[in-house]
């Protein structure tokens, strides 16, 4: 008998939180939709939309144009084509999968959005994306006063002459890389150019943020390792299969990486505040967690050890850095070279500049860049080629949460209201934008040598891999340093071709393979990189005599 009742209070309890979830769900369900309801009342712009599924049926003859896997920011970037009298602007309700979306693809309309007048958030979308990775709040979710004084304590660190001081660190590291390079080519093998990378600036990214060494191309690291496995694990908002988007093996593997990541950082917290204290006040800054121990330790008194608050605030951010740092810079190095080999007459201009700042041998550049770092400012041919790549292959794409009366306007005069949705400025359709870049799909690393007026000149707020405005991107001083550090010391000695014919053949499939006439499209992994990993072979061109 007491058995009996024990099973009808359980199932009593069980349909009593099935009906109270069915409640919250249909109550979210009534609420987004009654948004998308007023919108489409206005006659604001949007795929043709129901109540029942907002615009999931418009999805799936979408998606059907692009590879399996590939970003939907691609889907919407082509979607953004059928609404030319709206400067490409719509909205999109993909509900419970997302959150009601202003999709931004024009660069007007992006600068507002980013700019000091409106002052629109970081929206809360933001937070589950970079909890597993950063730990908790950090520069890139933080809002108002927590983000200013955040970005104040760290801005000194990436300094322009900070920057060029790292210089003989990042060659240290890209010494190992090229070694790497050198043994793959001897051995003619096929290999993951992406994933070498990204180890290769994860080594570099540890050094500038930490001052400690990886290693993580040759040896494990576990702070390295837990990163990229954090990487790898995560479910971006593109996912649409259950079992993965929900796979229970995700928190407990984010808790253990996040526990080991943590971990380390304070170890080496701990190490330079040891040295600052030993040091003070006269201390040497090393990297930036010496910068912002200095500039915290500068508001109070010294103690024995560091504050626990403070720890784990540096450690959100240091695993900010570390993930930022390496990620998107480690793609633009993958998809630089892979532009370069795609067009020779690029690729030969790119030698010459290199053979003009650096002289000598194919391997000059780093003896040279160690005696005079300024020279990594003397290659105008080698920045434009990155801006390029950034153009064409966008990292990451910027998001802002609306506000009540704020509304955003294109060149046309259309007024789009922003309360209650999240603006999604998707980076890589407003710099493929046909209605303000000429030839949008070319590589023409040109765009970036002409003079204003030019039709090739680059349209204003219309390049925006590292952001635009007072939350643009704090490192993107050591991105571009560290990139074009690396096509210095690579680009004259190696030759890189792609492989994906071959692992077409090794692993033959039906349907789309290409985006935009691209077989080395962008995958979401964190920031986007290109899909299986760039596998691809390199040869040693002989050096100079």
């Amino acid at each position: 008998m007491a058995s009996l009742t024990l099973n009808r209070v359980a199932w009593q309890m069980a349909l009593s939180a099935a009906v109270a979830t069915l409640g919250v769900f249909v109550f979210k369900m009534i609420k987004v939709r009654s948004v998308f309801a007023k919108l489409k009342k206005q006659g604001l712009p949007m795929p043709p939309w129901d109540y029942a599924a907002g615009h999931l049926m418009v999805l799936p003859g979408l998606l059907e144009k692009f590879p399996k896997g590939s970003q939907q920011s691609d889907a919407f970037t082509l979607l953004s084509y059928d609404y030319k009298h709206t400067d490409g602007c719509f909205y999109i309700d993909c509900w419970p999968f997302s959150s009601p979306l202003l999709i931004v693809t024009s660069p007007e309309v992006a600068m507002q959005a980013c700019s000091q007048e409106h002052d629109l958030p970081k929206p809360a979308i933001l937070i589950p994306f970079f909890a597993p990775l950063a730990g908790g709040p950090n520069l890139f979710d933080m809002n108002g006063t927590e983000w200013k004084r955040s970005r104040a304590l760290f801005n000194p660190g990436f300094s322009n002459n900070v920057m060029q001081e790292c210089i003989p660190h990042i060659i240290e590291e890209a010494d190992v890389y090229v070694a790497l390079l050198r043994e793959h080519a001897r051995k003619g093998d096929t290999f993951s150019l992406d994933v070498l990378t990204c180890d290769y600036m994860m080594d570099v990214i540890g050094v500038i943020s930490i001052n400690a060494r990886l290693h993580s191309m040759t040896t494990h690291n576990p702070l390295a390792a837990a990163m990229r496995s954090s990487i790898q694990w995560h479910c971006q908002d593109e996912e649409l299969n259950p079992f993965v988007r929900w796979n229970p093996m995700r928190p407990l593997v984010e808790w253990y990486n996040g526990r080991t990541m943590d971990r380390y950082v304070f170890a080496e917290l701990d190490k330079r505040y040891e040295d600052w204290k030993n040091n003070e006040p006269a201390t040497r800054a090393k990297s930036v967690m010496d910068i912002a121990i200095a500039a915290y330790m500068g508001e109070r008194k010294a103690s024995p050890k560091l504050d626990a608050e403070f720890k784990k605030w540096a450690s959100a951010q240091i695993r900010l850095f570390l993930f930022a740092g390496h990620d998107s810079t480690a793609a633009t190095i993958v998809y630089s070279l892979h532009m370069l080999s795609k067009h020779p007459e690029a690729l030969e201009k790119i030698r010459a500049e290199h053979d003009d700042v650096f002289g000598g041998d194919v391997d000059s550049a780093a003896q040279v860049l160690k005696e005079h770092p300024e020279y990594i400012n003397k290659l105008p041919y080698t920045t434009a080629v990155i801006k390029e790549t950034l153009r064409l292959f966008a990292p990451a794409s910027g998001m802002r949460g609306g506000k009540p009366g704020v509304f955003l306007r294109d060149k046309n005069g259309n007024k789009f209201p922003t309360e209650g949705i999240y603006i999604w400025i998707v980076h890589g359709a407003i710099q493929r934008n046909p209605e303000y870049w000429p030839e949008p799909h070319s590589f023409l690393p040109e765009r970036w040598l002409v003079e204003p007026g030019h039709p090739l000149y680059p349209p204003k707020g219309g390049w925006r891999p590292f952001e635009y405005g007072p939350r643009n991107c704090l490192g993107q001083t050591l991105a571009m340093l560290d990139i074009k550090l690396t096509l210095a010391m690579i680009v004259r000695e190696f030759d890189v071709q792609d492989q994906y014919a071959e692992w077409d053949r090794l692993h033959p499939s039906s349907g789309v393979k290409t985006v935009f006439g691209e077989r080395a499209y962008q995958v979401a992994q964190g920031a986007a990189h290109p899909v299986h990993g760039f596998p691809c072979k390199v040869f040693s061109r002989k050096k100079s005599s």
